[in-house]
């Protein structure tokens, strides 16, 4: 993500994708395959797996990458053209429309929008670190890239939302000056450097940017965006729909979360290569406009309306690499049910104590998105 600044110096969130991980030596006597290649082995249930396997050479594992499982070479599950390994293992996981014994765990149809898987879907890990999301976690977030020619390596710029099949929710900034024909949506991306895991991410290009006609590309007032899509992405445990609050929704709410792949420090060499999630507390406008009247920002500050606060917790926060991406937070009286409360804007550093983070008050538009769904379902 790279860091942008306006008139008032604000920074805004955008980014890439870096990372990597290191093989270690496998112990696997059969073939080292993703799990979903392998049905006659009985892992016990759920498949746990170590995501330090892979990272750390002092631990011993049965195959080199964390996402795969030793299998016999009898039992592996074939496809036309696919012949297993005695490595890695070889697999088509991750491409869009690829064929996998995955796929039975494949739903239908969208559930209610905002469900968080919060035992993961498919598999859960151990060791997290830094925050890791179970796979599947926050089945509606999304991956933007960018990519200028067909077969060009796809560029990652910033998170979203789905909130339709066909429709993401992101921040203006995200796309003011990108073509809408070198766009692509990634949903249910989880690890950016495998595709192992046991269901694939979906990719669809972008058919329509919609910029808030009132966006001030300077100081950031009314930074929403919606991209639609030429095809609706298919429904799965690791992509669902998340939940708009009602217009004028004020949250208050203490456990609210925001995901993504940016950096974990300003300074970070890196970004995430797992989906990372901070837990955080929702500032008050009043208190986020006198905390950061403190920084360079100066005494006179003035927080627009458009805005939302939250975190304020040293080293837990949005960071580079996270713009656009949601803040969600508990739908009252339900459970493990999120609305949408904000959008990736800015922030002043990362992480800083008693400096929240700056959201798009995603409450102040849901009438604005539900004006542009009629206005687009009207005219095609």
């Amino acid at each position: 993500m790279e860091r942008h600044t306006s008139k008032l110096h604000v920074i805004i969130f955008l980014g890439t994708f870096q990372g990597f991980f290191e093989p270690v030596y496998s112990q696997c006597d059969g073939v080292c395959v993703p799990m979903g290649k392998c049905p006659a082995n009985d892992f016990g249930g759920t498949f746990v797996f170590d995501v330090r396997v892979g990272a750390d050479e002092e631990i011993e594992a049965d195959c080199d990458h964390y996402l795969e499982v030793c299998c016999d070479k009898s039992a592996v599950v074939k496809e036309e053209g696919t012949i297993p390994s005695t490595g890695r293992g070889s697999s088509t996981i991750g491409v869009p429309g690829s064929a996998d014994q995955a796929t039975d765990q494949a739903v239908s149809e969208f559930r209610q929008c905002g469900y968080r898987n919060t035992d993961g879907a498919g598999f859960r890990i151990t060791n997290a670190n830094n925050g890791e999301t179970e796979f599947g976690e926050f089945p509606w977030m999304v991956a933007l890239f960018s990519q200028d020619n067909e077969g060009a390596e796809k560029k990652y710029f910033c998170g979203g939302s789905l909130i339709k099949p066909n429709i993401v929710l992101t921040a203006a900034h995200c796309i003011i000056n990108r073509l809408e024909e070198i766009l692509v949506v990634r949903a249910g991306e989880w690890d950016t450097k495998t595709e192992f895991e046991v269901l694939p991410y979906q990719e669809q290009r972008v058919a329509q940017a919609i910029i808030h006609n009132n966006y001030n590309a300077q100081l950031l007032f009314n930074n929403v965006a919606l991209l639609v899509l030429d095809q609706a992405f298919e429904p799965d445990e690791n992509v669902q729909l998340i939940c708009l609050p009602p217009q004028g929704m004020v949250f208050s709410d203490d456990n609210c979360f925001a995901t993504g792949w940016g950096k974990d420090k300003f300074d970070s060499a890196s970004y995430q290569v797992i989906m990372k999630k901070v837990e955080l507390p929702i500032v008050s406008n009043m208190e986020c406009q006198s905390a950061l009247r403190t920084t360079r920002l100066g005494s006179s500050f003035r927080l627009h309306n458009s805005f939302i606060c939250a975190g304020g917790l040293e080293g837990v926060d949005t960071c580079t690499g996270d713009g656009g991406s949601p803040l969600v937070c508990p739908i009252p009286d339900s459970v493990n049910r999120y609305y949408q409360a904000g959008i990736v804007a800015w922030g002043i550093g990362c992480g800083q104590e008693s400096i929240p983070g700056v959201y798009v008050r995603t409450s102040l538009y849901t009438e604005w998105i539900e004006k542009q769904l009629e206005n687009f379902i009207t005219n095609i």
